[in-house]
């Protein structure tokens, strides 16, 4: 079967329904989250056009104010493919598509807007030539997996786990393991010198790309900054580089760079200490570091600050192996500076062996249809696999590439996209014939 040639007539389709997509601004917006819109009114309104895109093609849809599910097929296993409509919120408006060269760049083309698109059309181009036989084939897209993965744990209550699953919000040519996730909020009465309030971060699992610290003594420290910035009034901007929470050394955070030049400026060793602290992702320097055998180290992300009347408040995303004590690692990260821990979640990590059936089905599919013999590999950033059984995480980002996931300037590569939706077709084909 020459997939290529099978999907490639869908292209044009599917960038025309990723421009709609990508212009619904789908983040998590407490300002408009209530019983009827769990997530804020912008993920219903993506949950509510991907529906309508469903039924518009044909697809068993059903909508709830959680996630969609598309499917094909009424009898047979489940092979189901997991992906999300809700993106990460950024301070610049980048929810227009626009084609850049061979690019296509905005939020969510390619986390995960873009993949859920090619995994889509796969399995309209799989119908359509009638190879869907004796098998269930079904699309989810959740509505909250940035910010807790409580869609699809709404959805499993309710429905079977497939035989066969995966999510294409990784890396190719597959994700085999991928560290546990903890997120933590910590805070501190503490007197910051010369330091009014601090404001910065739209999500703990996104390195801080603007801070803002409001100060008492501009007019004797503006000369002194050296660091990018802006200036209003007596406030100082400072800009980062955002990155994924994963790679927080792929960024520049705004906050600890702020902290650290203000300290140094006011002579403040409480600040720098504590930029310095969490500057080294690893947690070295806060003693809770760990590397693991299978899934390596720990990394730390300050995602989220705030700073006034007095009170530091901490939202870090950590990522750890499969040798982790989270509770006694908690405990000793906040035992550095005398923080009270005032939320904690963590779910586990994810391991799975190279030999099992679905591991070895999902790199058949890949070998065969990109000739490339990379090895699996394992990811430092979390997926819904975690959540559903006989799941793992299977591209769209080559695994030598960056595809600026969590950044300002999100793209994905027009190729990489049509090449995605042939792998993602090849692919349900050998699970649906898997043993």
């Amino acid at each position: 079967m020459d997939y290529q040639k099978l999907t490639k007539p869908y292209i044009k389709l599917l960038i025309k329904e990723l421009d709609h997509l990508v212009a619904i601004p789908s983040f998590k917006d407490k300002k408009t989250m209530s019983k009827t819109y769990p997530y804020g009114k912008s993920i219903d309104d993506v949950l509510k056009a991907f529906a309508k895109f469903g039924k518009a093609n044909k697809f068993k849809t059903e909508l709830t104010n959680r996630y969609v599910e598309l499917s094909v097929g009424n009898k047979g296993p489940i092979v189901e493919v997991f992906a999300h409509l809700d993106v990460v919120p950024m301070a610049s408006n980048i929810y227009q598509m626009k084609k850049v060269g061979n690019k296509l760049m905005g939020r969510g083309v390619a986390d995960d807007k873009g993949p859920l698109l090619a995994a889509t059309y796969a399995v309209i181009a799989l119908r359509n030539n009638n190879l869907i036989q004796n098998a269930q084939v079904k699309i989810f897209a959740g509505g909250d997996e940035e910010c807790g993965e409580s869609c699809i744990r709404n959805y499993i209550k309710t429905h079977p786990s497939p035989k066969f699953g995966f999510t294409p919000d990784s890396k190719f040519p597959l994700v085999y393991g991928e560290k546990g996730i903890g997120n933590i909020t910590l805070t501190k009465n503490i007197k910051f010198k010369n330091i009014i309030s601090i404001e910065g971060g739209n999500a703990a699992n996104t390195v801080i790309s603007e801070c803002t610290f409001k100060v008492n003594n501009i007019k004797e420290i503006k000369n002194k900054i050296k660091a990018s910035h802006k200036i209003k009034g007596n406030e100082i901007t400072f800009i980062g580089v955002a990155a994924h929470g994963s790679r927080p050394e792929l960024g520049k955070n705004a906050f600890l760079i702020g902290l650290k030049e203000l300290g140094k400026i006011n002579h403040d060793q409480t600040m720098t200490r504590l930029a310095d602290s969490f500057l080294d992702y690893s947690g070295k320097k806060l003693g809770v570091y760990i590397k693991g055998k299978h899934l390596g180290p720990t990394v730390y992300n300050v995602g989220i600050v705030n700073y006034q009347n007095n009170v530091l408040t901490l939202k870090i995303n950590y990522r750890y192996p499969e040798n982790y004590k989270v509770n006694a690692m908690v405990k000793k990260l906040a035992s550095n500076f005398d923080f009270k821990v005032v939320h904690q979640e963590a779910s586990g990590f994810l391991l799975y062996d190279l030999k099992s059936p679905l591991v070895s089905a999902l790199m058949k599919a890949y070998v065969s249809e990109t000739k490339d013999k990379t090895k699996p590999v394992i990811s430092g950033g979390g997926t819904y696999a975690k959540e559903v059984k006989n799941t793992v995480a299977f591209g769209a980002e080559p695994v030598n590439a960056d595809y600026k996931m969590h950044e300002t300037d999100e793209f994905i590569p027009i190729k990489d996209l049509e090449n995605a939706m042939a792998l993602y077709a090849h692919a349900i084909m050998v699970l649906i014939k898997q043993k």
